[in-house]
Parts: structure tokens; C-alpha cells; sequence
């Protein structure tokens, strides 16, 4: 994820530099780390829309489809045991790497004088910001023990944040980065279920509100919507352009 963000932040650097006051019109400075409250504040103030109760109803429906077979699950994973593969969804997912990539990809912005790439950089931190808050608070809230007898199991951190990052790439620069991203965090939410840190469900919610974060902090320029949906026999996920 970080690496498809920083790869995005290279190939904007490189390209021609466009007139500045144009350039900075389209794409403005949301200062994330000076206004990192006002921002926070406004993000929630938007969360509650249309497309965000449409995420979250398919999602839930999805995550309830995925809790029965949540223990089932869990015990192959046990059965499995150690799995090498999976120590990299675990680094990717991590909430200092998925911020720390996205302050880096706002510094580089910065540094090289490019206002889109600050932009991004900003949304990035704005939807790792929200998404925590609403993360932990989920996790103390429900309380849920995980698979391997850890606690707050609900929902997966590790998903949610490269959800997050992930939509936000992908409504900035659509199908060709958004793929690779998806694929990336899609994997992380995997490789938790794989560990034993987390059940299906609890995966399934992450994404969810990964999807819903991400879709809020880049409201008004969005290329495509990502909606899970819950089907017979399961869920699939529904691309809207």
C-alpha cells in the first residue's frame, strides 16, 4: 500500500511542473498536520451521507454472512499453523507504516513544490487519522476476544487502514492504481485471518469502514465507489462509476 502511494507521489514528481496558481486551485493544501483538529471535525461532520449508510449496511450484512462461519474458520487457521507469507500483510497494515507513509508522501509534496502530491499526501493523513478514531473506539467498544485469546478483535485495524489508503488512492487516480492497492490490502486483511488475530467478520467490517473513511475524506472528487454487498451464499464487492 505505502509502496503503490509513494510510487504515485515519484511519477507525479517527475512529471512536467504545471502553472502554480492553477495547479494549487485544483488541488488545495488541507494542511493536515497543522489543522489536524479542524480537519478531524470536518470529516466527521461529513461521514454521515447517502453512500456512507449504503457501505455500512452492505458491510454489516456482510460481516454477519462472515461470522458464521467465523469459528470455522479460525480453527483451520489453527490447524494450519505458522504461516511465513503472511509477516508482510502484518508489516503493510500497520497503523505507524500506513501513517508514516502518508506524512512522508505529504512531505514530498512539500519538498518538490507539486500541490497534487500534497493533496494526496493530506487525504492520506486524514484517512488514517479518522479511521483510527473510529477503529479503537469500534475495538473498546464491542470488546471482542480474538481467535488466538488476544482482546479487541473488532474490527481489524491492520484492514481498515490499508482500506482507507487504498480508497483514497483510488479516487484520485482510479482503476490502474486503485487495483494493485485493493489487491494489496485485501491481502493484510487475509494475512490477519491466516495469524489467527482476527475472524472473517471482523476483516469483512474493517474493509468496510476503510471504505466508508476513504470515500468521506475525498468527497467531491471521487472517480468510483467501492460497495460490498451481500449475496447468496455470501458477499461480493460492487465498482460504481
Amino acid at each position: 500500500m505505502w509502496i503503490s502511494g509513494f510510487a504515485v507521489g515519484i511519477a507525479l514528481a517527475t512529471q512536467a511542473a504545471a502553472p502554480v496558481a492553477p495547479e494549487t486551485a485544483r488541488w488545495p493544501d488541507s494542511r493536515p498536520l497543522t489543522h489536524l483538529f479542524q480537519n478531524l471535525a470536518s470529516d466527521i461532520r461529513h461521514l454521515p451521507s447517502i453512500p456512507s449508510f449504503q457501505m455500512l449496511a452492505a458491510g454489516s450484512a456482510g460481516a454477519l454472512a462472515a461470522r458464521a462461519g467465523d469459528h470455522e474458520t479460525a480453527g483451520w487457521a489453527a490447524a494450519a499453523g505458522p504461516s511465513s507469507y503472511t509477516r508482510m500483510g502484518d508489516l503493510l497494515g500497520v497503523g505507524a507504516l500506513q501513517g508514516g507513509a502518508a506524512v512522508a508522501t505529504y512531505a514530498i509534496g512539500k519538498l518538490v513544490h507539486r500541490p497534487a502530491i500534497t493533496h494526496v499526501g493530506g487525504d492520506l493523513i486524514r484517512a488514517q487519522v479518522l479511521t483510527a478514531l473510529l477503529t479503537q473506539s469500534l475495538k473498546y467498544g464491542v470488546g471482542r476476544t480474538r481467535p488466538n485469546g488476544g482482546s479487541r478483535s473488532f474490527p481489524s485495524g491492520h484492514t481498515s487502514a490499508t482500506f482507507a489508503s487504498a480508497t483514497v488512492l483510488g479516487q484520485h487516480f482510479g482503476w490502474k492504481v486503485a487495483v494493485p492497492a485493493y489487491a494489496t490490502a485485501a491481502f493484510v486483511g487475509w494475512s490477519r485471518i491466516r495469524d489467527e488475530e482476527h475472524y472473517p467478520s471482523d476483516v469483512v467490517f474493517g474493509a468496510t469502514l476503510g471504505l466508508v473513511v476513504g470515500t468521506t475524506v475525498t468527497r467531491g472528487h471521487r472517480e468510483w465507489t467501492v460497495v460490498p454487498v451481500r449475496t447468496t451464499g455470501g458477499f461480493a464487492v460492487y465498482v460504481v462509476r
